[in-house]
């Protein structure tokens, strides 16, 4: 067997050198076809409102459209008026969506619309207190006045869902069920952080560090039985290392690089 090392984003980056360009063709095994389907029917700005027949799915203490964690608004008639973005199931969005569901927007956590680093978007977007009290963000519940005031200013849902994205990557990779993920507490992102956090995002098995990229850390429930979540409850995983177990774990070429690049050479 040969084995042929390449690095995609190297090999499409000196391609561009020349005038050519790499278009990648992925392969998702499961549903994750029907994932990039969803995601295809958001407009470019990464926005979609006017959806008919809307469900939203509360997983793991986070809003889902689809198997796509998504932030949720509603539309203000006035232009100047900031928008209060949700990303759990909270009070305020429950009624909102029952009696204002014609002027839902679904935002990816990716999409400029949500780049709360734009001024300008800044001032017309906001995280929801409910929300964040729910999850617990940087301890947000708990946290003085002043504090709170900060976490608020400082909350940004990107980076907020590279930290989450392994719930979004486990559930469409078939690892772990829809139905598993509802019987968690709402609070569950703050347990999760924290549980990367204090294994300090560094696979407990290969050993690479992969705070750089952080989508591609898991924190693996060990006994989903007990429902207890210490941080001890939990194995830290790299995406490579759950793929060789689970196959149909997807992972995307720059990914796979970042691994590469990164992971420990083993002694031989």
């Amino acid at each position: 067997m040969v084995k042929i090392n390449s690095n995609f984003s190297k090999l499409n980056a000196s391609l561009k050198q020349v005038g050519a360009e790499l278009n990648f063709r992925y392969h998702f095994n499961n549903n994750r076809s029907d994932i990039a389907l969803t995601r295809s029917k958001f407009n470019s700005d990464g926005t979609l409102s006017k959806i008919k027949n809307l469900k939203i799915d509360y997983l793991a203490g986070l809003s889902f459209y689809q198997n796509n964690f998504v932030a949720i608004y509603f539309q203000n008639l006035k232009a100047d008026k900031i928008n209060t973005f949700h990303f759990s199931e909270c009070n305020d969005l429950l009624i909102n969506l029952e009696k204002n569901e014609s002027n839902t927007t679904l935002i990816l956590p990716d999409s400029e619309k949500a780049d709360l680093k734009k001024k300008d978007t800044n001032k017309l977007l906001s995280p929801c207190h409910l929300c964040l009290e729910n999850t617990n963000w940087n301890n947000f519940e708990k946290a003085e006045d002043w504090s709170k005031r900060i976490i608020i200013e400082q909350f940004n849902i990107l980076e907020f869902h590279k930290q989450m994205f392994s719930v979004e990557r486990e559930l469409v990779s078939n690892f772990i069920s829809s139905d598993f993920l509802k019987t968690l507490p709402k609070n569950f992102p703050r347990i999760l952080e924290t549980a990367k956090s204090y294994k300090k995002w560094t696979c407990q098995k290969c050993k690479i560090n992969v705070s750089g990229m952080k989508q591609l850390y898991h924190a693996v429930i060990l006994d989903r039985t007990l429902k207890r979540y210490l941080p001890n409850d939990f194995l830290g995983l790299c995406t490579g290392c759950l793929k060789v177990k689970y196959h149909d774990m997807y992972i995307t070429p720059e990914e796979l690089d970042f691994i590469n690049e990164f992971r420990p050479k083993s002694k031989k």
